[in-house]
């Protein structure tokens, strides 16, 4: 779908308004989906999903007036989409009956709005008296057009600030051309309980299939400043690290700060040091691929621009966000068993630091499911990123290549824990040990850190296992100076399988990382490419929907090393690099997280056979 600006908001252009209206048919012997339509991920960063919604004027079939911030709910208002006459929003009649209860008892209003123009009084009379909430009249659209809504179905979660919190279908029960009895994603409600319990929707906007709008292509912005629009983006992108007890080195939670550092802002956000975030898009890659990406939209960074060159204007502390309110201490509730360091690791003041490893015995006699794990330094500061690997009852290993089969869990700043889907958990072998590898980065005064990994366990075996498997090889060996320097590695898939994230590590010399899938057909497909690794960030990148793989296909990592003068980084150019545990040395290792499709299955993925240049 391409993209169209409605409102000042970039948005999704709406579907296929009839389900009969010209398309093209392929033989029978290559059939198609094509003319059933369900809702899909889309990029709530395009979308306005963050954004301030203007305090619009509406007016009821019963012709009161009111703005929109006198009919909003105190802790929330959801805006209905409607029509009379589209099929598809008919079909949700009941629905709508049932969704004015369920969100009143949530502390939720509902606003319906119309903005078909050529709807009847009778029409929306009769729709209106199967509703209890205000069913608001929008001929002209302009309701609409402010919202940037695209369909007769879809709908808009604000909360009390009236920030737009989540956009698109209601559920995915109805669409074009298929009913389903129940639905099977109910996106709304999961998004309200989600905002009301003070986190971020898991899934933050959808397409929503009904009938489409026709809107004019723009209508001019309310002027953008701190309050209304800047501090949105900043909380965000920025607050999670930037804030009291975050990891950043300064604030950015009030106007004065972010004012302060407002060219910075701008700086590293235009040249995309910040947020971090390397992937780049492949062709054919559908919008909103990863799960945890993010990355500042262009109407974002425009905005950032247009404020800091108007003077940074404050705005009218009123239209400020609501300010979120962060975990004090364990984000996945209160562990069930907390593993700690046995004693607090010295940090120097400057210079370099080798990896700590420390081996910890958290006593397990009987094996256990974890279900959430968090990684917790005490010096935030000084931590530049923890692996924690586990180590086989009767194993004497403690620093060699267990990193290969044995990764468990990672810590990076702000992003220091691993929650895993419902049905999924990780196994943890009685008798198991950990050893944590930590990087630390003097800043300049000496301290002390004490590291405590949490962990949440499931109260029975869950459906099916999460494994952590790596496309790796062995084989480094980068000839002094050379500036890309290749090395790949196969992974062999042996039978069916889900992928649900990447993890890429290399060391100093890291400089670009790609996943490919070469499938038992012959096909390729990239899965993953960072053409810029930053050794600084050991990023995550988790899939918003996992990706099966067949029995047969392989995964092949490739990586580019620069051992040569041009990277400043480089510890020494002169020196010829292999393999080995400390950031002087290197490693290619292509993290996966995956679980079997046969939940019988023992089969692990291995095979970590390399070739170079």
């Amino acid at each position: 779908m391409k993209g169209i600006k409605v409102a000042g908001l970039s948005v999704m252009t709406g579907v296929v308004l009839m389900a009969c209206g010209a398309t093209h048919l392929r033989g029978s012997d290559n059939p198609s989906n094509d003319l059933k339509l369900a809702p899909e991920f889309a990029d709530a960063s395009t979308l306005g999903v963050g954004r301030l919604v203007p305090n619009v004027q509406l007016v009821t079939n019963k012709g009161k007036q009111s703005k929109l911030s006198e009919i909003a709910g105190t802790r929330g208002t959801v805006i209905c989409m409607i029509s009379a006459t589209c099929p598809v929003s008919k079909k949700y009649t009941q629905t709508y009956r049932r969704l004015e209860a369920d969100l009143r008892a949530k502390g939720l209003n509902v606003i319906f709005v119309n903005p078909m123009a050529s709807e009847s009084a009778a029409e929306m009379k009769a729709q209106a008296g199967t509703l209890t909430a205000p069913y608001v009249l929008d001929p002209k659209g302009q309701v609409a057009q402010a919202l940037g809504a695209t369909t007769t179905t879809e709908v808009f979660l604000l909360d009390s600030s009236r920030t737009l919190v989540y956009r698109g279908a209601l559920d995915d029960q109805y669409g074009i051309g298929y009913t389903r009895n129940q639905p099977e994603n109910r996106y709304l409600l999961e998004a309200a309980d989600a905002m009301l319990a003070g986190k971020d929707p898991a899934i933050r906007a959808t397409t929503a299939p009904g009938c489409a709008l026709n809107l004019k292509a723009e209508i001019k912005p309310m002027a953008e400043t701190y309050h209304n629009r800047i501090s949105r983006i900043i909380d965000n992108s920025c607050v999670r690290c930037h804030r009291p007890g975050g990891v950043g080195p300064f604030r950015l939670d009030g106007y004065a700060q972010v004012k302060d550092r407002a060219k910075m802002i701008q700086f590293v956000v235009d040249s995309k040091r910040m947020p971090p975030w390397f992937a780049v898009p492949t062709e054919g890659e559908p919008a909103n691929k990863w799960a945890n990406d993010p990355t500042l939209s262009d109407d974002d960074k425009k905005s950032i621009a247009a404020w800091v060159k108007a003077g940074m204007p404050e705005g009218d502390p009123k239209d400020a966000p609501i300010a979120k309110v962060w975990p004090t201490e364990w984000s996945i509730g209160k562990p069930d068993q907390i593993v700690a360091v046995p004693r607090p690791i010295q940090v120097q003041a400057e210079g370099f630091m080798n990896y700590v490893n420390v081996v910890v015995d958290p006593g397990l006699t009987e094996d256990k499911w974890v279900k959430a794990i968090q990684i917790m330094p005490s010096a935030k500061q000084v931590v530049h990123h923890v692996l924690v690997f586990l180590i086989p009852k009767g194993s004497n290993r403690s620093e060699d290549n267990e990193g290969l089969t044995g990764f468990f869990a990672g810590y990076v700043p702000g992003n220091d824990q691993q929650v895993f889907p419902a049905g999924f958990a990780k196994r943890l072998p009685a008798g198991t040990r950990m050893r944590f590898q930590i990087h630390y980065t003097p800043n300049g005064t000496a301290t002390e850190d004490r590291m405590k990994l949490g962990m949440v366990y499931a109260p029975e075996a869950p459906e099916r296992e999460i494994h952590t498997g790596a496309v790796a090889s062995l084989l480094l060996n980068i000839p002094p100076g050379a500036d890309n320097h290749k090395v790949s590695g196969i992974l062999p898939i042996p039978e069916d399988v889900e992928i649900f994230s990447f993890l890429p590590h290399m060391h100093v010399r890291g400089k670009a990382f790609r996943y490919e899938l070469r499938s038992a057909n012959g096909n390729r497909e990239t899965l993953l490419d960072i053409p810029r690794y930053d050794f600084n960030w050991q990023l995550e990148y988790k899939l918003r929907q996992p990706k099966s793989l067949k029995a047969g296909d392989r995964i092949i990592g490739t990586a580019w090393y620069d051992n040569s003068t041009s990277n400043p980084a480089n510890p020494d150019p002169t020196a010829r690099v292999r393999w080995g545990d400390q950031t002087t040395d290197e490693m290619m290792l292509g993290y996966m997280m995956y679980a079997l499709k046969d939940p019988k299955s023992t089969t692990k993925l291995g095979g970590f056979g390399g070739f170079g240049r």
